[in-house]
C-alpha cells in the first residue's frame, strides 16, 4: 500500500516551517495490528539520517511496522531530507511548530487511532538512536508476552551516552505467556530511559486513555518519561529494561559516540 501525501501551505505559519503533511487520507483501521513507531524530529540532520537508516532496516523485514515522523519545526536541512524520504511504511507530518515529543505523539494518537482497531504495539523513539532488527523483534515479543510489564525499553550500549540510571539490581526472571523466560531490569526509584519505549496498543488504550505519555501538563522537554513512571507507580505497575535487546544512544549534550563521529566524517 502506498500512502498518498498532500502538502499544503499553512495559513498561519509558526516559525520557519510552511508545510503540513496530511496523513489522514486512510482509515484508522490502517494501524490495526501494526507496530507503530513515533519519532519527533527537531535538530541534528546526521543523527536523523542514522536513525532513519536503522529503522528502514527493520521496516524492510516487517511489513507490519509503520514509522510516523513528527517534525517539530526542525532545521531546514532536516525538512529537506524528510521531504525526499518516500516509503509506503513511513508517514511524515510537518507540524509547523515545536510541540515537543509528548504533545505531538499524544495528539497524533488521539486523531488517528481507533478504539476498535488498535495497533499491536506503540513505540516512542528519539531520532538519535540505533536499534537493530533482532532487538526490535525481541522487544515486540516480550511486551506482548509480559502482561505485568506495561512499558519496556532495551538495555543500552555501554558508552558515554548510555541513558540508563539507577540500574543497581540484577535482572529478574519473568515467565511470559509463551512460557519463555525474559530477564528484566527494574531501575530503582527512576523512570526507564525514554530514547526507546514500547507498550501494547491495549495499554495505550485502557491504561493511558489513548495517550502514550499520560500527562496534560506538556513541556517541550523533560516531563514525558517521568509522566509514564509516575502514572505506573501510582497504579503499582511496572516498567523495565529488557536484557537481550540493545539500543545505541548516539549523542547526549555535547557527547558523541564513535559510530556517530564516523558517520559525520563521511
Amino acid at each position: 500500500m502506498i500512502l498518498e501525501y498532500a502538502c499544503i501551505e499553512k495559513a498561519n505559519k509558526v516559525g520557519a516551517a510552511g508545510y503540513v503533511i496530511l496523513s489522514n487520507m486512510f482509515s484508522e483501521s490502517f494501524f490495526c495490528g501494526k507496530h507503530v513507531i513515533f519519532a519527533p524530529t527537531r535538530n541534528c540532520l546526521q543523527a536523523v539520517e542514522m536513525f532513519v537508516e536503522s529503522l528502514l532496516e527493520i521496516i524492510k523485514r516487517r511489513q507490519n511496522v509503520v514509522l510516523v515522523i513528527l517534525d517539530n519545526d526542525s532545521e531546514s536541512e532536516i525538512q529537506a531530507y524528510l521531504k525526499n524520504l518516500q516509503h509506503p511504511q513511513v508517514i511524515i507530518e510537518f507540524l509547523g511548530r515545536n510541540m515537543g515529543k509528548a504533545r505531538a505523539t499524544n495528539n497524533y494518537i488521539t486523531h488517528h487511532f481507533d478504539k476498535n482497531a488498535l495497533p499491536a504495539t506503540v513505540w516512542s523513539m528519539d531520532p538519535d538512536i540505533l536499534l537493530d532488527p533482532a532487538s526490535f523483534d525481541y522487544l515486540v515479543e516480550a511486551i506482548q508476552n509480559l502482561p505485568e510489564i506495561k512499558v519496556l525499553g532495551p538495555r543500552y550500549k555501554k558508552n558515554e551516552c548510555n541513558p540508563e540510571m539507577n540500574v543497581w539490581f540484577p535482572a529478574k526472571n519473568i515467565k511470559g505467556k509463551n512460557e519463555k523466560t525474559y530477564r528484566v531490569v527494574f531501575p530503582f526509584l527512576c523512570c526507564v530511559a525514554g530514547p526507546i519505549l514500547v507498550m501494547t496498543g491495549q495499554t495505550m488504550r485502557d491504561l493511558f486513555n489513548f495517550r502514550f505519555f499520560p500527562t496534560d501538563n506538556y513541556l517541550l522537554y523533560g516531563n514525558d518519561d517521568t509522566a509514564i513512571y509516575l502514572e505506573l507507580r501510582r497504579r503499582r505497575l511496572k516498567s523495565g529494561y529488557l536484557n537481550g535487546a540493545c539500543g545505541n544512544h548516539l549523542k547526549s549534550d555535547d557527547k558523541r559516540v564513535a559510530e556517530f563521529k564516523q558517520w559525520t566524517r563521511k
